[in-house]
């Protein structure tokens, strides 16, 4: 593995959460897309008898996406907006209610790193037009955590794109059934988007197989 600087954008797309679908792209996004995340908000736990606290509780904030889209097919807009979309007088009728959507977001970049993914992404916009600008939507996409078959919460992933192989490991190997998989670094797959990540578990679970970088 090698460091990267990711920059540039290149594609900003979406799927249903915990999908394996193909993404559906939006090309019509205007200059000025941010990604932010808040400083965790502190609480500080106070002594009596000390200047210093006892303990910080701390509680994080999500990532968010900030983007203007000026450029769409009218019926794009009912996945991600509400409303509905006529296609015999082509016609989008607007959500009359706030209306939020959830979809697993994908950032694609032109150099470094792939991509950043959000898992979950709540996504909201509203309609706007600038003195001198296009008929467009401002978008918001907030980060929630989304919870995997093995009960793991994920927030968001970034992709490195280099090529990893993972094999199984053997489990008829002398010693298998003691082993701590979480300090062997072993994976395990994420049966929803059979993806891998490192496990957790620190005892070896009947029926379970395990993974490792090749």
């Amino acid at each position: 593995m090698s460091k990267k600087t990711t920059v540039k954008t290149a594609m900003l797309s979406f799927r249903d959460v915990a999908s394996s679908g193909a993404y559906t792209k939006l090309s019509g996004v205007l200059k000025g897309l941010t990604i932010g995340q808040d400083e965790p908000e502190s609480t500080e736990i106070e002594a009596e008898f000390f200047d210093a606290p006892f303990d910080i509780l701390y509680n994080g904030n999500p990532v968010t996406f900030t983007f203007e889209l000026a450029n769409y097919d009218l019926d794009e807009l009912p996945a991600l907006f509400g409303g509905t979309y006529d296609s015999s007088t082509d016609t989008y009728e607007g959500a009359s209610n706030a209306f939020t959507s959830e979809h697993e977001w994908k950032l694609e970049f032109q150099r470094g790193n792939t991509a950043l993914v959000l898992y979950r992404g709540l996504t909201i916009g509203t309609i706007k037009k600038d003195e001198d600008g296009a008929l467009n939507y401002s978008v918001t996409i907030t980060a929630l955590n989304w919870t995997d078959t093995n009960q793991v919460e994920h927030m968001y992933k970034i992709v490195g794109g280099e090529s990893v192989t993972f094999t199984e490991v053997d489990d008829s190997q002398t010693g298998y059934s003691t082993m701590n998989p979480k300090t062997q670094g072993w994976y395990e797959k994420d049966g929803a988007n059979d993806n891998y990540r490192q496990t957790w578990d620190t005892e070896v679970v009947t029926g379970k197989t395990y993974y490792e970088k090749a």
